[in-house]
């Protein structure tokens, strides 16, 4: 593909001259001017006491704006989509005179004032993907910057960057991020969305911090339901819907969960296989004919088929909280992956999420969301389970809460686990 060279000179020259004799009005520019500055002259009158002679004096104030610097960014590609990221390096290297190109709101507030002081080249890339709602996603690299962009319909936005160019972090929406993952239960042949939810985790991430968390919630776990009385959390998934769920974790703790993913065992089976697999360290070796788990101990590559059957197996010490915990590590097999395949990757990942997952996230939140993972230490990113106790209660095996729970809720409250002692 041929090369556009998107070459911004950082300022659009225009003189403005108001004279008020004559009332002469000269507006002019060439795309090679570096300032815009505003001359007004403004003629006074002042009349003296003493004599009748009236002297008039002439005042005049100039202003002049920023004259911006110029940035040159070079992509493959001559689309839609080069000239938007062009247009933003070039508003932002002269955002007093360039119009800015559609972006997200709070990423032009964050990069209000934002003036570099001298011009650079950048040279990048960009993957863009089609997803299953008809919008498209896109994520550009020049250098060491990021940019993310969505196009709904109504032509590409950028809603996220990272101007390593300009010293700045990473803005991708709300620094603290949270969302459900769910896996339910429903076998082959069934809708899988609206099955008992069989894994439940929320996925916390602070990019500030370049930290985040895995936190698994029991499936048995007894709530209020929606529907009257108390149930297991992972009834509320199948007898009213997964915004149920949601409302319900939200209430639970105090976190302001943004939505779902979930995804069923056929589904979950196929993602994993398109994804490359993920490599997981299986804590010890496992023989379970009702999950089809036969895994030897130690780190190895979980194809779809033995990802699932590990995460299944409740056969085990700890049954469904060990399971759980089971869970969180294929979940962190599949950041480091992510992570390794690199941020281009990203809109492809997308695509394979809306293939085999439902969400009620927007695509813009799902990129934004999602590429905060590349920001992300996985050192740091703690695996926990809420810890509860299991009791009888109207015929049926539950788990009821601990206390600790809540203090598990409020250290996720910056989007970090502390480390045990």
């Amino acid at each position: 593909m041929p090369k556009r060279s998107v070459a911004v000179a950082g300022a659009v020259a225009a003189t403005l001259i108001v004279a008020s004799v004559g009332g002469l009005l000269l507006f002019g520019g060439s795309e090679e001017g570096a300032s815009t500055s505003i001359t007004q002259a403004a003629t006074t009158s002042t009349s003296s006491i003493a004599t009748t002679t009236t002297a008039a004096t002439t005042t005049s104030s100039t202003t002049t704006l920023p004259p911006g610097v110029p940035i040159t960014l070079t992509l493959e590609g001559n689309g839609e989509l080069q000239a938007t990221a062009g247009d933003f390096y070039g508003w932002l290297g002269s955002p007093y005179l360039v119009e800015p190109p559609p972006m997200a709101e709070g990423l032009a507030a964050f990069l209000a004032g934002v003036e570099p002081e001298e011009g650079f080249d950048l040279t990048g890339a960009s993957a863009a993907a089609d997803l299953d709602d008809g919008s498209r996603v896109a994520v550009i690299t020049a250098d060491e910057d990021v940019l993310l962009a969505v196009d709904d319909g109504e032509g590409w936005r950028i809603v996220g960057a990272k101007l390593a160019s300009l010293g700045l972090e990473a803005w991708y929406g709300e620094p603290l991020r949270y969302v459900l993952i769910i896996g339910t239960d429903a076998r082959p042949g069934y809708i899988e969305r609206v099955f008992r939810a069989d894994s439940l985790h929320v996925l916390a991430s602070n990019i500030g911090q370049q930290a985040g968390a895995v936190v698994g919630i029991p499936r048995d776990a007894y709530v209020d339901a929606p529907y009257g009385g108390k149930d297991k959390l992972s009834s509320v998934n199948a007898l009213a819907d997964s915004e149920a769920v949601v409302a319900i974790v939200r209430d639970l703790s105090g976190l302001p969960v943004e939505g779902y993913l979930i995804t069923g065992f056929a589904s979950f089976t196929s993602l994993v296989d398109n994804f490359g697999g993920v490599v997981v360290d299986v804590p010890f070796a496992m023989a379970d004919p009702k999950s089809q788990a036969f895994l030897s101990a130690g780190e190895q590559v979980l194809w779809g088929a033995n990802a699932l059957a590990f995460s299944r197996n409740r056969s085990i010490w700890g049954s469904d909280f060990t399971r759980s915990y089971h869970q969180g590590l294929v979940i962190l097999g599949g950041l480091d992956k992510a992570q390794a395949a690199g941020i281009l990757a990203l809109p492809g990942l997308l695509r394979l999420l809306y293939e085999y997952t439902w969400t009620d996230l927007s695509a813009e939140d799902l990129l934004t969301l999602a590429a905060g993972a590349f920001e992300i230490d996985p050192g740091t990113v703690g695996n926990i389970v809420l810890p509860g106790t299991i009791q009888m209660i109207g015929g049926a095996s539950v788990v009821v809460l601990d206390p600790a729970a809540e203090e598990i809720y409020r250290d996720l409250d910056d989007g970090i686990l502390t480390p045990a002692e």
